[in-house]
Formats: structure tokens, C-alpha cells, sequence
């Protein structure tokens, strides 16, 4: 195990090329493959309002995301920091849609339309915040700090989203959105692993094992999914 830095970057040759972090490429493939099963069930479904059909453009645009940021991660040799870039804004759109899709459920009209014009205006504002970033800060010399945006855009849309939402809708709708806070509190120690930089060994580093937490986030979000798909189809 390694506290407070991480093992040295695993390299390896294929196909004529310099390349790292084959276990990244591999967890993060993984997660795109998870991501989009779960999209093409959502598209499934019998019904097909803006809450399923958000939901599945979260899970595609998710599973896309991280297969390029595990491309990034393998190819930074050739591609550098620009290689995690479509990655980083993949995660902001992601949010989006969540929160999209967590608002359409919401009972009144207006507070519909007042949080739709908020996410949009939040999302414009972490864009223009990430590309700032992103053109005016060496990031070579510290990647993390190109994560800053997307990940406070990401900390609030789900806290809102998932936590609060997730929480009212498992009271007012149905208690299967009851997994959609609870995956918030299961996703909790990836801060501190990716904080305190703790990886139990070079072949499973601290993002895997994040990969693994956000694996169990993706089936929980599913869950509720599901959930709220099997209350429609008794309430019809």
C-alpha cells in the first residue's frame, strides 16, 4: 500500500507504441461497458419521458467519457493533458442530464422551470469555467488542478440531484430512489482515496479501486430506475 503518492506510471509497448496504465484503460473500458448495457436497457423500457430518456443519455455520454479517459490515461505519452480534456468535459454534460432527469419528476411546474434555467446557466458557467482552466494553467505540472471545475460542478449537481431529489422522491414516489442518496455516501471514500492519494498496490491504484465505487454508483442509480419504472407500470 502507498499513502500520499502515487506507484510509478506501469508502461508497456503495442502495436509499435510507448504506452502507460494499461489497468486504467482496462477499469475504465469496463465501466463504459457497464454504462452502456445499462443505457441500452433503459432504452428498453416502456416508457419514454425526459426522466428515461435523460437517464440513458447520462449513461452513454458516461460510458463514452470514460473510455476516452482511459485512452488518455494510456496514450498521455502522445497526447499529454490535452488527452484527458474530453473526459473532464464529458463529466460536466454528464451532471447535466442527471439533473435533468431528476427535475422532470418534480411536482410543480415552476419549480421545474426555475431549476431547469438554473442547471443550464450552471452548466454554461462550467464549461467557460473548465476551458478557462484549461487554457491558463499548466496542468502538465498539475494535472488535478484541470479536475477543479468539474468537480464542483459535479459535487453540487448531485448533492441536489441525487441527495436531495433522490431523497424527496423516495418519500413522495417511491422508496426505490432511496438507492440514488445512498450511492452519494457509497461514493464518499473515492474523495479520500483520490485526496490522500491511497493506493493498495500498482496494479490497483487509487483510481481503480474508484472505479470499482463508481461501478456499484452506476447498478444503484439503475436500481432506482427500475424502481420507479415498476411504480408507473402498477400505478397504470
Amino acid at each position: 500500500m502507498l499513502i500520499g503518492e502515487d506507484y510509478p506510471k506501469i508502461e508497456f509497448q503495442a502495436f509499435g507504441l510507448d504506452l502507460v496504465e494499461p489497468n486504467a484503460m482496462l477499469g475504465d473500458s469496463i465501466i463504459c461497458a457497464v454504462a452502456l448495457f445499462i443505457a441500452f436497457k433503459i432504452g428498453k423500457m416502456p416508457v419514454q419521458n425526459t426522466f428515461f430518456k435523460s437517464w440513458k443519455i447520462f449513461f452513454i455520454i458516461f460510458g463514452i467519457g470514460f473510455f476516452f479517459g482511459g485512452l488518455g490515461h494510456m496514450m498521455y505519452k502522445y497526447w499529454g493533458i490535452t488527452g484527458k480534456y474530453a473526459s473532464w468535459y464529458s463529466g460536466i454534460f454528464t451532471v447535466f442530464f442527471i439533473e435533468q432527469a431528476m427535475i422532470s419528476l418534480h411536482s410543480k411546474e415552476n419549480f421545474k422551470a426555475i431549476f431547469n434555467k438554473i442547471i443550464r446557466v450552471k452548466l454554461i458557467l462550467a464549461l467557460f469555467g473548465a476551458t478557462a482552466v484549461f487554457m491558463s494553467v499548466n496542468l502538465e505540472a498539475d494535472p488535478s488542478l484541470g479536475l477543479r471545475v468539474p468537480t464542483l460542478n459535479t459535487t453540487i449537481g448531485l448533492l441536489f440531484a441525487l441527495g436531495f431529489l433522490g431523497f424527496k422522491y423516495a418519500k413522495e414516489i417511491t422508496n426505490g430512489f432511496k438507492y440514488l442518496w445512498i450511492s452519494i455516501i457509497i461514493l464518499i471514500p473515492t474523495a479520500f482515496l483520490q485526496t490522500l492519494k491511497i493506493s493498495f498496490h500498482q496494479w490497483f491504484d487509487r483510481n481503480d479501486a474508484s472505479h470499482i465505487l463508481l461501478i456499484i454508483g452506476l447498478l444503484m442509480y439503475f436500481a432506482s430506475i427500475k424502481a420507479y419504472q415498476k411504480f408507473l407500470s402498477f400505478k397504470n
